[in-house]
């Protein structure tokens, strides 16, 4: 637990911390830092806070267009909710499960059970056997049989996967789950950054068994999961909330350029703010933004995959929508990945290619996932529509969509959702979409330079994706910070020059 700080008297000179970035973590940061009595001031780029969560209204109904739900292992999640007093708006999704599509031809089995990343934990049920086949179930299977040494030098997710149970648990279970969760190859995970699967493998010797072993303790990333009544854009709200109660001054639309040490020991801020001075500086950013500010320039740049999003609204009463009421897919599904890209559009002969406004019926599923928004959190959502929510963009490609206007987005949206879904999805259904661009960090193999004394470097490129990882790493690093500087007896002065 996170026990209430003793805050000090504020009547007495504090440390100055500035908090750069105005997301989920920068904002736990400043609340726990603010708890410890320190004085704190957070800069948002941006006109909005919340980084990749957001919620946007659709034809009445506030649908989430970035993260929607939180990882339960480890529980730092759930305990930062309820001390925010969130705790009675905790949700758990419909016992429902969830698809497995293969963007060729549409053909959709049940999502076998899986500890972490789709690894199955019983290659040989019924529901592996129809993903995998019965070759591949068998191939699978015999993982526990193998020598220790198989896969122990792997160095990625699909290295050892691959060695361990074979191509077609990589291609068709753990691909298709890596890239809907984390828009993110197999390939470039590098099994460092998957501690509880590693620590499971070497207590029981095989991958099988530390898959099963993770999802019977749910410590799967992504194996259980539950989510807030108002979305998790009501998690930004309540930091906010807090942060403001708790003295925090929050600066919107206010980009930070350079940080730079000071003769005099602190740290002076400049960009669209006048030069500010800290005791010390918190980067709560993605790797891009944090080696233009420590100015690595030697660095390779940071790796990143543009996704988007797509929110569908649609009339329950609608004839079309009627299927949808009985979860044909469940929760959702994962889309796997075609064996060679298929167009995400093409005009026809007497149009312009370049068109925005013109797609044509692809060879393939386009999309990477789809969620059953009003399926899997029932309750939320009313009876009177349907909510589906369709990803995408895979791994080092733009999303199909980037090029499209919105009324060939829409479209494209409306033919995965109904090759997904396996019952037509028409366009006289939709009540109205909303579309939304993200850019998902890659792990980096390689932090960016050592930041100057006093400033400190957070996000998921370091802790990896997820609130599981970046909430106890943020609240981790306050408290670390806050212990060191109750030790400045001659906090430096806020000045703001012009």
């Amino acid at each position: 637990m996170h026990p209430e700080p003793t805050r000090s008297d504020l009547s007495a000179p504090r440390s100055h911390v500035a908090v750069v970035g105005g997301g989920v973590t920068g904002l736990v940061v400043a609340r726990d830092l603010a708890r410890a009595g320190l004085r704190v001031t957070l800069y948002e780029a941006e006109t909005r806070l919340g980084g990749r969560v957001r919620a946007t209204d659709v034809a009445g109904l506030r649908c989430e267009v970035g993260a929607e739900a939180f990882a339960t292992r480890g529980g730092a999640v759930a305990e930062l909710v309820t001390e925010l007093g969130l705790a009675d708006q905790i949700v758990a999704p419909a016992a429902l499960g969830s698809w497995l599509v293969s963007a060729a031809d549409g053909t959709a089995v049940p999502l076998p059970p899986a500890g972490a990343m789709g690894v199955p934990a019983a290659p040989l049920g019924r529901a592996a056997r129809r993903a995998l086949g019965i070759p591949g179930a068998v191939r699978a299977a015999i993982d526990p049989l193998l020598p220790r040494r198989i896969g122990a030098g792997s160095v990625t997710l699909a290295e050892l996967v691959r060695a361990r149970m074979g191509a077609r648990v990589l291609d068709r279970l753990v691909r298709p789950v890596t890239l809907g969760v984390s828009s993110t190859d197999p390939e470039r995970i590098p099994l460092a950054s998957l501690a509880e699967l590693s620590a499971a493998r070497a207590e029981t010797r095989s991958l099988t068994a530390a898959a099963r072993r993770l999802r019977e303790s749910a410590a799967a990333a992504g194996g259980a999961v539950l989510g807030l009544r108002g979305g998790m854009s009501a998690l930004v709200d309540a930091l906010a909330a807090a942060c403001h109660d708790l003295g925090v001054t929050i600066k919107l639309g206010t980009p930070v350029t350079s940080v730079t040490p000071l003769p005099s020991g602190g740290l002076a801020l400049r960009g669209g703010v006048s030069e500010v001075h800290a005791d010390a500086v918190v980067l709560a950013l993605p790797e891009g933004p944090i080696r233009q500010l420590l100015s690595d320039a030697s660095a390779a740049p940071a790796q990143s995959t543009p996704v988007e999003v797509i929110a569908l609204v649609l009339d329950a009463a609608h004839p079309a929508v009627a299927q949808l009421a009985a979860a044909p897919r469940g929760t959702g599904a994962l889309v796997s990945a075609p064996a060679s890209p298929a167009p995400a559009s093409s005009a026809p002969a007497s149009s312009s290619p370049a068109d925005p406004d013109i797609v044509a019926a692809p060879r393939a599923i386009v999309a990477k996932a789809l969620t059953h928004v009003s399926q899997k959190w029932p309750g939320i959502v009313g009876e009177h529509r349907e909510v589906l929510r369709l990803s995408y963009g895979r791994a080092g490609d733009p999303p199909a969509t980037a090029a499209l206007g919105d009324k060939a987005a829409l479209e494209l949206a409306l033919q995965d959702a109904s090759r997904i879904l396996g019952t037509p999805v028409p366009a006289s259904a939709v009540l109205g979409f909303a579309r939304q661009p993200w850019q998902m960090p890659v792990r980096s193999a390689r932090p960016p330079q050592e930041a100057p004394s006093g400033v400190h470097l957070i996000g998921d490129w370091s802790t990896g994706a997820g609130f599981a990882a970046l909430i106890p790493a943020a609240r981790q690093l306050a408290q670390r910070l806050a212990t060191s500087l109750s030790e400045f007896t001659t906090p430096h002065t806020l000045t703001e020059q012009a």
